[in-house]
């Protein structure tokens, strides 16, 4: 080990030291002073790659309550004799804010291990009156602290969620003074049937959504960067495929208990970033944008069994199960690709225009998302005409088809375009969002989920009305998804 080698590692453990005093004094400071927890606490030594992940969510028990807003200095974590923060940075809670939703209360690193109690810091608490004005209930700052019930036995590498429940109700006294209720519980296992999964790569997660509430309600940690997501066909087998790009596997998850019980490495040199399966749940197709390469991997062997080169930068890959085709837009190249899907020999090339993106079919007909030239090409797959092009929003990456309509996520301008299939024509366009990427839908609730990098969360769309109704903050940028209906 060379010189600064040592030093970077001395001087990591010394910063470690110093976190972990802080950690401590924390616990001593006189319940009139101000204190912020700090906002890195861990710094782990560059060799240790177990740290995992707690995040914490708050709902209201019931949004009937008077309306009431926190000032929240700190929420703490109690693991063996250590406090740990999960904000990095004061809060405010509001009631009325939250209503039928969900507040992203923190998400950080932690050390495995057991945790046992929450604290929470409040500043200041008040009630809304009648003429809309704030009432002070609390002006002095005091601490709320609990057990959690059972524990939360948090394992290397994984992200576990926290969620927290405030009967507002019940917090204001009969004399209107205060007394903060909070209950603390750990993720139970949901029913199989209309949940969202979300990856968020950057912090090694997948969220678990409920398209009822449209409540994070789970998550567990996926180490080697998550990013796109597939759930196998035949849902007696509970499982769900997982693209892991910085490890270059795709890792089998039992949607039972939410391990890993497989993984397969992809092909020798290919860094895949892009995945989806065949809908007999037997095939995986992998992109690799850098080196031009579409593989295929049998699901169950774990084997690469046919690959070839593409070049001009493949960026999308969808299966067409009418014409039992595959689809494969080259962004550098103005192509789509028909392929074969089991030696991915080319069948057919459709002509498109600038920086082809994503494909989608309906009704006979693919509609080819072009990235650098605000459209959307439309072409008839048995006559093989072109029926023409429309302009969208600016940057268009992904599209979506729903049992009626068809969504354009435009990246660049924060919106999305709807269209009616065998219509030539934008019918609605849905504004006010970040950068919208991928989506998904939930058919029974007829709502569509945007991943929106910019606003780190899903932004949840009434498809009936094309409405924005919320947003789901995660804490992270999203990314793949899958929905199970």
């Amino acid at each position: 080990m060379n010189f600064f080698s040592m030093k970077s590692r001395f001087f990591a453990r010394v910063l470690i030291l110093v976190s972990v005093c802080l950690g401590f004094l924390a616990g001593c400071i006189p319940p009139d002073q101000e204190f912020v927890s700090p906002s890195i606490l861990l710094v782990s030594d560059s060799q240790q790659n177990d740290d995992a992940r707690l995040n914490a969510f708050l709902t209201l028990k019931d949004n009937q309550g008077p309306g009431m807003r926190l000032e929240v200095a700190s929420i703490e974590v109690l693991s063996e004799d250590l406090w740990l923060p999960l904000n990095r940075e004061p809060l405010i809670i509001d009631s009325a804010v939250i209503g039928t939703g969900q507040m992203l209360l923190g998400g950080v690193r932690v050390p495995p291990g057991l945790y046992s109690r929450l604290r929470m810091k409040v500043t200041k608490a008040e009630v809304q009156q009648a003429a809309g004005d704030y009432a002070v209930l609390a002006e002095e700052p005091f601490v709320v602290e609990m057990s959690l019930s059972s524990g939360l036995d948090v394992e290397p590498e994984d992200s576990r969620c926290l969620l927290l429940s405030w009967d507002v109700e019940s917090s204001l006294q009969a004399d209107n003074s205060f007394r903060l209720v909070l209950n603390a519980i750990t993720p139970t296992r949901q029913l199989l049937l209309d949940l969202v999964f979300v990856s968020c790569p950057d912090i090694n997660t997948v969220f678990v959504v409920r398209a009822d509430k449209n409540w994070v309600v789970d998550s567990f940690g996926l180490p080697g960067r998550p990013t796109y997501l597939a759930l196998d066909p035949d849902s007696s087998r509970q499982r769900l495929y997982v693209l892991a790009s910085r490890s270059r596997t795709i890792k089998v998850v039992d949607l039972s208990s939410f391990r890993v019980v497989d993984f397969f490495p992809t092909a020798l040199n290919d860094v895949p970033t892009f995945m989806t399966i065949s809908p007999d749940g037997q095939s995986a197709y992998l992109l690799d944008e850098r080196s031009g390469y579409l593989s295929r991997m049998d699901l169950f062997s774990g084997q690469t069994v046919a690959r070839t080169l593409l070049g001009f930068r493949p960026t999308y890959v969808t299966f067409l199960p009418e014409q039992n085709l595959l689809a494969v837009s080259l962004s550098l190249s103005q192509r789509v690709l028909l392929l074969d899907p089991e030696d991915l020999a080319i069948v057919r090339t459709i002509t498109t225009g600038n920086a082809p993106q994503g494909i989608v079919v309906s009704e006979g007909q693919i509609y080819i998302a072009e990235n650098g030239s605000n459209t959307v090409t439309v072409s008839d797959l048995d006559a093989r005409k072109s029926q023409g092009r429309l302009m969208v929003g600016f940057g268009p990456r992904r599209l979506l088809a729903t049992d009626s309509q068809i969504y354009v996520s435009n990246y660049e301008d924060g919106s999305l375009s709807v269209l009616v299939p065998g219509q030539l024509s934008v019918i609605q366009e849905i504004f006010d969002l970040g950068h919208p990427l991928e989506m998904a839908f939930d058919l029974f609730y007829r709502r569509l989920y945007v991943a929106d990098e910019e606003e780190a969360g899903l932004a949840v769309i009434d498809a009936n009305a094309n409405l924005l109704l919320k947003y789901i903050s995660l804490g992270a940028k999203p990314f793949g998804m899958a929905v199970i209906q």
